[in-house]
């Protein structure tokens, strides 16, 4: 017999095991603190498969991978656990030494993710002599699968591809694999690594950055404004990678004829290069000639047309300057320094490129050639004043050679900080006299040694104005006295008018006060205030200074159509003493029969109109409102306002700037007409730079050129002088067509009513006047909310423009929109993702569930949707909007009770900022008739009802009679 244990021998004896090692990857401890490397052992035996996980370790590597090469084992011991914590340790220890305030640990987690992806690039070379497992999550991450896996030698090329649904941008990600593009959602992602079918694919740690980095908050905040999106999102990505626009942006056509350059440099320390180059529109281009060049900029496509003829006859140009030329075809020309300087050649082709307008830049940077020992000294005396210009004598020399002034300017508007001066050298014009003289020099006219600058320019550059033996004085002292005043001090500089009924904020009498100011120095201004803080209202304070200077002056006020009835309310308001005339509408009056009007108003489409007739008028002040509708110095309405003749111009917007800082240009020319030159040097000199290069320098310029003539106040800086909650009227005047559908509604309506009074009665015919009411005001909204048969094919709605305006110059704030009409909300939705607008909606028909979720959203500080379209029954009570500090009532509620509640769904406990109400009224319409019978019948406009039906039981024939006019 054989005992059991002898057995049990005999049989593990016969049992044959099979034993591989290979390396284990856990994908997922990557971005954790876990070890993503293990030694993993593999069983194969009769009974099946059995797997044996090891830490990697010093030993453990000596032990299962030691037919490895050296240089794979010493890979394997840097991501062991025992390498990756002697790394994260050294990786401390420079942090503390480095970088003390910094959270340690977070620094340490991304230095070792770095560490670990440049030890897989050691690695990548020799996968292929390791067996690869990896670890896979199985039954819903429960449980762990072990698969056997590679890394790939491939290395993928990301590109990407841009999308927009429901007015949001995504960006999908793409991998190019040997030329085959696939869509980053087929791989699963483990920060640097792609894995698909058991391969894994390393990316370059810059692409993984990108990739978090579109995955992150940041980017997550932008994808709803094109223009930030673009700027942002689009222009950092182009930087880097190809990217499929997808056709979803518009792409900038240049076609303009090239401004000739030359740069010049130093080839091989032995020669003088001159490389022709070109400039369209601030682009340069240069090169072997190309029909259409494509440059990505700031998240804007440019395609830009060169112009052969133009480009060719420049390099004939060139090629003349000197014989050698003529053989050279390497796209530029070059002579030794010897010849450069023979016979003066270099000077002689310098001074003649200047005088013929060609900038030359680079000549500050040429080592060959030597420095003037002379400083530039420069003198200036004012000699004259003619209209809005100074006349200046001024003289710049290095040593006893005086450099021409035309030349000098040439030389400074092509950027070079140097000069080339008769005997050969270079005359440094240096920092300190660039900061002192550029700007005076760049904004001149020159006539030999004079030069004439705007007068305005004194202001912001004050040194420049006051010399010694000057016989004109361009601004009074006693005046910069009271600008010093105004700036630093809180005592009054002017008094308010007497005639002005209304009591000042302190930075409303400031702003009034900046008028005078600027007045009194003969420049006009440009006041930029946010929305709501009352730009109206300080402008018509100055208004009643200056008539109470100038009584029998006329002045003239130009607003959009929808503002021109606003204005006039607004000066019957504060200041009921001025005559004010409306110059507008179809049945406009002539100017003659103003008789003593103090103030025109008129919109800009009477004045395009009418421009003849407007503008042989001589008139004090000027004042054009929503000044960005002129931001386009090419249009009629533009045009027309640089027309007007006025002592004092005055231009308001709440947002100047719309597209770029070009839309500055016609509005500041209109301002302080000269200052800024020709519309090509205001962009070649400051909006080129600005817009496509965000060039710090030239932002810095032209702050401190505009700073005078613009103020800019928004809600945060003067909260604490808001009142809690302004609640203003937005007039809206009907276009043609849609005033023809509503007076054909009302005469329909009116007879019908009338009549059914007159033998019903009152009482029996109150559901009729409710329904007529109802109807005209669907068509003071929008005639799309009649029946088809109604509209008169008409789909002008003046409210939804209006409105639309508003929304898209709201800045950085958040606005709820109310309406009694589902479907006008409905007609809004669609208007606002035709403009890309975002927005939440809900109305009656929203289940409750969901209407949380949008409020919960709303109210988040992150959430970029800044408009909320709700009906009014579904959103008058219960809710918190505080979010929001706009609130716009698209149409007028009977009652001051019901329009308070709407309101109040911003302006409760937690409101932190002050809301503004804007109450969205057609002017000679029914809604207008509400407003008036609401001040007429205060008691009744304030009595609590809970339905329309409860002002119309109020109402007596002659109130329907008036409604109904």
């Amino acid at each position: 017999l054989t005992c059991p244990a002898v057995l049990f021998l005999n049989f593990m004896a016969k049992e044959k095991i099979e034993s591989k090692v290979a390396l284990l990857l856990n994908p997922a401890a990557i971005g954790a603190t876990g070890v993503p490397f293990e030694s993993l052992y593999i069983n194969k035996s009769a009974k099946g498969i059995s797997f044996n996980i090891k830490p990697l370790d010093k030993t453990e590597i000596k032990k299962a991978f030691h037919s490895l090469p050296p240089v794979v084992k010493d890979i394997l011991q840097s991501i062991s656990g025992e390498g990756m914590e002697r790394e994260e340790h050294a990786i401390k220890q420079r942090f503390q030494r480095q970088r003390g305030g910094i959270d340690i640990q977070s620094f340490s987690d991304k230095a070792l993710k770095r560490y670990l992806h440049q030890q897989m690039e050691v690695l990548k070379p020799f996968s292929g002599l390791l067996r690869w497992y990896h670890k896979q999550p199985a039954n819903n991450g429960r449980n762990v699968r072990l698969q056997p896996c590679s890394l790939s030698s491939i290395k993928p090329k990301l590109s990407f591809k841009i999308h927009k649904e429901n007015g949001r941008f995504w960006v999908e990600a793409l991998a190019d694999l040997n030329g085959s593009l696939y869509p980053l959602s087929a791989f699963n992602r483990y920060d640097y690594f792609l894995e698909s079918r058991n391969e894994y694919f390393l990316l370059s740690f810059k692409d993984h950055q990108a990739l978090d980095w579109l995955n992150s908050s940041e980017v997550n905040g932008l994808l709803e404004d094109e223009m930030a999106f673009r700027a942002q999102v689009l222009a950092k990505l182009e930087e880097d990678y190809p990217v499929d626009r997808n056709n979803l942006f518009e792409t900038t056509a240049l076609e303009v004829t090239p401004i000739n350059r030359v740069l010049l440099s130093e080839l091989n320390d032995s020669f003088l290069m001159l490389t022709p180059q070109w400039l369209y529109e601030g682009f340069v281009l240069d090169g072997p000639f190309k029909e259409v060049v494509e440059i990505h900029l700031q998240g804007e496509v440019y395609h830009v047309k060169r112009n052969k003829e133009a480009e060719q006859d420049f390099v004939a140009t060139l090629e003349a300057l000197h014989h050698d030329f003529s053989n050279q075809r390497n796209g530029y020309y070059y002579l030794s320094f010897a010849k450069a300087q023979s016979r003066q050649w270099f000077l002689k082709a310098y001074y003649k490129l200047l005088e013929m307008g060609i900038e030359i830049a680079g000549i500050d940077m040429l080592k060959h050639f030597r420095y003037s020992a002379h400083p530039p000294v420069t003198s200036i005396t004012n000699t004259h004043e003619k209209g809005s210009f100074i006349g200046m004598q001024m003289r710049v020399s290095f040593g006893e050679e005086s450099i021409p002034l035309n030349l000098l300017q040439k030389t400074i508007l092509s950027g070079a900080s140097a000069i080339m001066l008769k005997d050969g050298s270079l005359g440094v014009l240096g920092e300190d006299w660039i900061n002192n003289y550029a700007v005076l020099l760049k904004h001149a006219k020159i006539e030999k040694d004079t030069i004439h600058v705007s007068k305005f320019l004194a202001i912001s550059e004050r040194k420049l104005f006051n010399h010694a033996g000057s016989t004109v004085q361009v601004v009074k002292e006693d005046w910069w006295t009271k600008w010093m005043n105004w700036q630093w001090k809180d005592e009054r500089v002017y008094a308010l008018p007497a005639s002005i009924t209304a009591t000042l904020r302190p930075y409303q009498q400031k702003g009034f006060e900046w008028m005078a100011l600027l007045h009194e120095a003969g420049a006009g201004a440009c006041l930029a205030d946010d929305m709501g803080l009352g730009k109206t209202l300080q402008t018509i304070c100055f208004l009643a200074y200056y008539l109470e200077k100038y009584p029998t002056s006329r002045n003239i006020i130009v607003a959009p159509a929808s503002l021109v009835y606003n204005w006039q309310n607004e000066l019957e308001k504060f200041c009921p003493g001025i005559k004010v005339f409306v110059h507008h509408g179809n049945n406009r009056k002539d100017v003659e029969l103003a008789g003593g009007a103090s103030v025109f108003i008129t919109s800009y489409g009477t004045l395009r109109s009418d421009v003849d007739k407007l503008t042989e008028t001589a008139y004090g002040v000027a004042v054009i409102d929503e000044s960005h509708n002129v931001r386009n110095p090419s249009t009629q309405a533009a045009m027309a306002v640089a027309m007007l003749n006025a002592e004092m111009r005055i231009a308001l917007s709440g947002t100047p700037v719309v597209n770029n800082s070009f839309d500055l240009y016609s509005q500041l020319n209109f301002v302080v007409p000269g200052l800024f030159g020709s519309r090509e040097f205001f962009r070649k000199e400051y909006a080129d730079g600005i817009d496509k290069y965000k060039d710090e320098e030239k932002i810095k310029s032209l702050q401190r050129l505009t700073a005078p003539f613009v103020l800019r106040r928004t809600k945060e800086q003067v909260a604490k002088d808001l009142p809690e909650r302004t609640e203003t009227i937005l007039w809206c005047s009907m276009a043609r067509e849609q005033q023809e559908v509503y007076e054909n509604i009302r005469e329909q309506v009116k007879s019908s009513i009338l009549t059914g009074i007159k033998t019903e009665g009152l009482n029996r015919s109150k559901l009729a006047v409710l329904q007529g009411m109802l109807k005209l005001r669907q068509v003071c909204n929008s005639p799309l909310l009649l029946p088809a048969s109604e509209q008169m094919d008409c789909k002008v709605s003046v409210k939804t423009e209006v409105l639309m305006d508003e929304l898209e110059n709201i800045g950085n704030h958040k606005a709820i929109v109310f309406s009694q009409f589902s479907s006008m909300l409905n007609l809004l939705a669609e208007e606002c993702t035709r403009r890309g607008i975002a927005y939440f909606h809900f109305d009656g028909s929203t289940p409750a569930a969901q209407r949380a979720e949008m409020v919960a959203a709303f109210q988040q500080d992150d959430c970029t949707t800044p408009v909320f379209l709700i009906s009014l029954k579904a959103g008058n009570t219960g809710l918190t909007l505080t979010a929001a500090d706009y609130v716009f009532l698209f149409d007028p509620w009977w009652n001051k009770a019901t329009e308070q509640q709407a309101i109040d769904r911003a302006h409760r406990i937690g409101q932190t900022r002050n809301v503004f109400a804007y109450k969205m009224i057609c002017r000679n319409t029914i809604e207008e008739k509400i407003v008036q019978l609401q001040e007429k019948k205060k008691m009744l406009a304030e009595t609590l009802v809970a339905e329309d039906e409860g002002f119309v039981k109020n109402l007596s024939e002659e109130d329907v009679a008036f409604l109904f006019s």
